[in-house]
């Protein structure tokens, strides 16, 4: 489940558990937008944290080409499955 604690011009994207019942939603939801100002929402936001730290770069070599996988079916048995995980 995902609730938005920002506003519209800056969505802030919270995903809870979605099997909570609706009274724990609720709860969960008015907590988190009480609090939603201690939340790093970008990298600039962690304070005393330097961003050399909280990043990570891979530096690529340009020489080696970068490799490609033919994408592969699913077994049809765990499509449902994968199905409700992305959901």
């Amino acid at each position: 489940m995902k609730l938005i604690l920002g506003t519209n011009a800056k969505p802030q994207l919270v995903k809870i558990n979605a099997q909570l019942d609706i009274g724990k939603v609720l709860e969960l939801e008015q907590l988190l937008k009480e609090f939603k100002n201690v939340f790093a929402w970008t990298y600039k936001d962690l304070k005393g944290i330097p961003p050399k730290l909280a990043q990570r770069k891979i530096g690529l070599d340009i020489i080696i080409p970068l490799a490609h996988h033919a994408m592969y079916r699913l077994n049809p048995s765990f499509a449902i499955t994968v199905k409700q995980d992305i959901n």
